[in-house]
Order: C-alpha cells, then structure tokens, then sequence
C-alpha cells in the first residue's frame, strides 16, 4: 500500500484544530474471537518468553518477583467518552476519563473517524498551592500511562510535590485508548504465537536470522491486514476502514498532549515522560516550543537516531552496565551476593561459564506447579540483559537464579512459576486494556525512515553493533528486523528539526551515567539541541533515573517542577542505593520524615522502570 508523508511545520493550523464534531461512538471495535475449546494448561516455556511477552510492547519491566493480577477492577469501557474530559471516579482515589479526538488531524474538523483516549488522574494533595497538572509517559513506545499511574501515581505525586494532579493517559494504540494496535484475535492467540520463538540468540552464522526476520514479516503482514486500512478515507468510514495504524504516530501522539492540556484549561504542557517518552518530549518541544511549561525527559533516546530508525546509538553502555553487576557483587561481598569470588573477573568467569553450559546441555526443569520446562542459553542470557535495565532491584534476584542454575538445584528453579509470569489460555476474553499489542511496531517503525531488509545492510549494522555491546546486540538486533519488515506507514510523519533554539520554558534531561539503552551520549546531543535546556547526570547504572533511587535527583526534580530551577551546568547526583550493597550516603535512621517518604517513594518507582526497545 503506498503512503505519503506530510512535513507540517510547527503552529501550522493543521496541527492546533480544537472545534470537533461530536463524532461516531464505537467507530472502531474490532470483534476479538473466543476460543471456545478447552482451556490450555497453564505454560511456563522458559524465562525468555515470560519476560518478552509479560510486558508486550515496551511497557514497564518490573520487579522480577512481582507477579501482575490479570483480573480487572474496573470496566473502561463503561465510561461515556466525550470531547470534553468529564472525570469520573475510579480505583478509590482516581479520577478516570474517556477523552474523543480526531482520527486524523490533517483532515477538516467533524471529518472522519475518532480516537477514544484514556486517562486517569490522581488529584493533587495540596490544593492551597496547587499548580496544574503533570502528564505522564512510562516509556515504550507502547506503555499504558493509566496503569503506571494507577500503580505509582502515590510515588509520583511525592516526587515532584503534592501541588500538581498527576495525570496518565493511554497514547493511541494502548491500554484502554481505542482503537487499539492489536493484531491478534485474543490474548491466548498471541500467548501461543509467543511460544514459538525459538532457542538460538541472533547470529550471523547459524541461520538464527532468517528466523527472527520470518516472524517480523508474519507479524508485519498480519498488521498490515488489520492496521492497514483499506485505501479509502470517506467523510463517515471507520478507523478500520482508514488504518488505525496509520495515525498512531507520535507526532499525532504530541499533539493529543496538546489538546489534552488545552481540555484541562491549562496553558502549558507539564510533563515527565522515561525512555521513549524522551522522543515524546522531544517531539513536543520542538512542534510547539511555545507550549513548553515544565517539560522532564528521562532516560534520553537521541530523536534523529530514533527519527532515522537507525537504533544503533542505545548500546553505548551497555556492556558497563552489565560489568556493573560483576562489580558490585564483588563490592557487597560473599554476604550479600551469592557469586561472590575473590577477584571481579572471576565473578565474571563463573556467569559466563554458567550461561555457556546451557548451550550444548539446557537445563532440565521437569517438575513445576505449572509444568515442566527447559532452560536455555538464550532464555537466560535474554534474562540477564532485561534485568540489567533496573540493576538495584534485579541484580540480586539474577544472582541468586546464576547460582541455582550452577548447582541444577530444582527445588528453587521449579519455583520460577511464582516468581515469574505464567501463560493460562483463558475461556473468555481478556480486557483490551491487559490484551498484549502491537504498538511498539506501529509507533517506533511508523515514525522512522522506511527501509527493506539488505543481507548486506543486516550483516554490516549487526558486526558494528556486535563490535559496541557483544552482550546486548544478539537481543537489540530484532530491532532492524522488526522494521525492514514493517509495511504500515503513518499518513501524518513528522520529519522537521527535532531541536528547538528557545522553548517558553526551558527542558530539563535527566540521564543516568550509565544507561542500558539510552546513554549519557545521546543525552548530551539532545541538550545541545534544545535552547536553554538542562542536563542533570545521575551517577548510576540502569535504564532511567527510575533505576536507582537518589534523592538529590529527586529534589532537583521537585525544584524544577515547582519553580522551574534547573540544576546548574555539570550537576551530578548519587544514589542512595547500589545493586547489592544496599543503602549509601546516609544515616537512615538520621534522616528527616520528609526525607525518608521520598526515599520510600523512590524505591517505588525503581520497580517501574521501562523495558525500551523490547518485545
């Protein structure tokens, strides 16, 4: 299907129309299949596949003990939506809102089909001083801003000061927003698909990647099918009719902030927004600089890396985080981390060899209560990179899995199924608002450039990635796949300068020194882009801030948000906690109430860091 891509400038009224037609309701609800036989057993197939489908498409990678309830507490769908937001209350203290939107907001107002947002708010505490409303993004591209919010709004709310309502909202594709990037008839479809992904990481030699690219195509194609459209935009057609997956681009995503933040009476967008909700920010800046009021992008992708749909600058410190893990076992000691050995190469040695049995002999787990499986290199390796995004609260966990393996000690390792995700085929539909989707395909491959695949193109971006992070490139390289098999293309991309020389309010970037997959490099290259930005550097290892509690991050947040200080130029923060050691820097015991409900909520937010860039 040929597409076009329109280059709209910033203040163009084609991206600030606000007077909307009241439009169809239930334009697009795509029926979802029940399996009607019986119910499949429930299936752990190996770590690999728990935690690459447990939280589809970029959501939140959270504590790996944590097992997520799948049972609904409240129906989204029965809530009224309107082009206005009208709050109603919801999860006790919430307020929560269905908010209608254009499909396509190059079309004339009251023209075509709608969008269906989610949104939910925890009001401000302190409404003495109330100061508006804080829009929160968790990262993805593809992750639910109303459940982070649900979770950790509380945390939220304490870090950046009881003035603000902190309000999260499902981007196009998402959680409870519809239409939604959906492309399987059920939960139990996707969870069966999931199963078949393989046992070999990515490599150039042994046939792994026309594998990995076979299934990128069957799930391109199958999009395509659903997401595509049919060609036509008639006055009365139906998101399905247009493509839905055509308009969930992130400059379409900008701009909902926009008219979210003008439904809320408010002049100015207010944001905090982790991993891919740096490309948002960035997209937002630079669209509408004049609508910039307090803008926080944390855990910073380079947007012209993203923009290009290159995704070879994240694994810059990837293999020091990694290292990190050696490092501070070694530093806590043999009480602390079950590893331990006398020197951090030896520590180093003994993972290593670990994960190197598991390649010619896999490990045998036969007796679980959820049934029997087999650990992989590859499962674990695929573990052990996905626990590196938030080390303080995973690298203990990952030790003590390192040491089970070791000893084939099958009393813990069949004890996985309650640390980890399971699969259950269920007789009835899951909610859309917990259904997996699609959405990182269609937002991350929409917005870059397109490109079909090159055996020569793979194999030189892959030995270059390899050369940068050995550890992470047999896991990151799906990334080229994912996209050179991706047919569905947004009708409205933005391609102008992703930089702004002054914003009506300056931005502050937040950086970790050491991230994952969004390094200290791609930071400092957004800062110089963006006029009068701030740069704050906190010294740790992880994916966003988020990773490792530090209350000078925390205060330098507050001070922003509140009265817009930026910390000064070359300001770096500690952290208060280290993967193993523990708590740092302070007298626990001595610190003041304030001080220890940051910490508290701070130790919250480290379970929710965003799994950037994974499937």
């Amino acid at each position: 299907m040929g597409y076009r891509e329109n280059k709209v400038q910033k203040g163009s009224p084609a991206l600030l129309l606000t007077d909307y037609s009241t439009p169809q309701r239930g334009a697009f609800h795509r029926s979802r299949a029940l399996l009607k036989h019986a119910c499949l057993i429930i299936v752990l197939y190996g770590i690999h596949a728990l935690w690459s489908t447990g939280f589809q498409a970029c959501g939140l990678i959270r504590a790996i003990s944590t097992v997520r309830s799948e049972e609904p507490e409240f129906d989204w769908f029965s809530l009224d939506p309107s082009t206005e937001i009208t709050w109603s209350s919801c999860f006790s203290e919430y307020k929560c809102a269905r908010l209608i939107l254009p499909l396509d907001y190059l079309s004339p107002p009251g023209y075509g089909p709608n969008v269906t947002l989610a949104l939910q708010m925890l009001p401000a505490t302190d409404t003495e001083n109330y100061r508006g409303t804080i829009l929160i993004n968790p990262g993805g591209p593809g992750g639910s801003g109303t459940d982070l919010v649900r979770r950790r709004g509380k945390d939220i709310s304490r870090i950046a000061g009881g003035s603000f309502d902190v309000l999260g909202f499902d981007p196009r594709g998402t959680g409870a927003s519809t239409p939604s990037a959906q492309c399987f008839d059920s939960q139990s479809q996707h969870k069966i698909w999931d199963l078949q992904g393989g046992d070999r990481m990515l490599n150039l030699t042994d046939g792994s990647i026309p594998f990995a690219r076979a299934r990128q195509a069957a799930i391109g194609r199958r999009c395509e099918e659903v997401l595509g459209g049919n060609g036509k935009e008639s006055e009365n057609g139906t998101a399905a009719e247009w493509g839905a997956g055509r308009f969930m681009s992130t400059a379409s995503v900008a701009t909902d902030m926009l008219e979210i933040t003008q439904r809320l009476g408010e002049d100015k967008l207010k944001y905090w927004g982790f991993s891919y909700g740096s490309i948002l920010g960035q997209y937002f800046s630079a669209m509408y600089p004049d609508k910039v009021g307090r803008v926080v992008i944390d855990g910073v992708f380079d947007g012209y890396n993203y923009l290009g749909a290159l995704w070879n600058s994240n694994l810059v410190d990837t293999d020091a985080v990694w290292q990190s893990f050696f490092m501070f076992c070694h530093q806590a000691g043999s009480s602390k981390c079950p590893l331990y050995e006398s020197s951090v190469d030896k520590i180093q040695n003994r993972v290593n060899s670990i994960l190197s049995s598991l390649i010619d002999q896999p490990l045998v787990v036969p007796f679980t209560s959820t049934g029997p499986f087999v650990l992989t290199e590859k499962a674990l390796h695929t573990y052990a990179f996905r626990a590196s995004y938030s080390p303080v609260i995973n690298f203990p966990s990952l030790a003590e899995l390192f040491v089970s393996v070791e000893r084939n000690n099958q009393t813990a390792l069949s004890e996985l199924s309650s640390k980890f995700d399971t699969y259950a085929c269920s007789c009835t539909d899951t909610p859309q608002w917990l259904t997996d989707h699609e959405a990182l395909h269609v937002i991350s491959c929409g917005d870059g450039d397109p490109y079909q695949f090159s055996a020569d193109g793979f194999h030189d971006w892959f030995t270059n990635l390899t050369a940068i992070s050995q550890f992470a490139a047999p896991i990151w390289g799906n990334a080229y796949l994912r996209c050179a098999e991706w047919r569905v293309r947004p009708k409205w991309r933005y391609t102008g300068p992703l930089a702004a020389e002054n914003t009506s309010n300056p931005v502050l970037l937040v950086s970790p020194a050491y991230d994952t997959v969004c390094p200290l490099t791609d930071a400092r290259a957004v800062h110089a882009r963006y006029g009068g930005s701030g740069l704050l550097v906190q010294n740790s290892y992880g994916h966003c801030s988020l990773a490792a509690p530090s209350l000078c991050t925390a205060k330098h947040l507050r001070a922003y948000f509140e009265n817009g200080t930026l910390p000064k130029e070359g300001t770096v923060c500690e952290p208060d906690e280290l993967p193993f050691v523990g708590t740092v820097n302070h007298d626990v015991h001595a610190m003041s109430t304030e001080d220890k409900e940051l910490l508290d909520a701070l130790r919250g937010m480290a379970e929710e860091v965003p799994s950037f860039g994974l499937v």
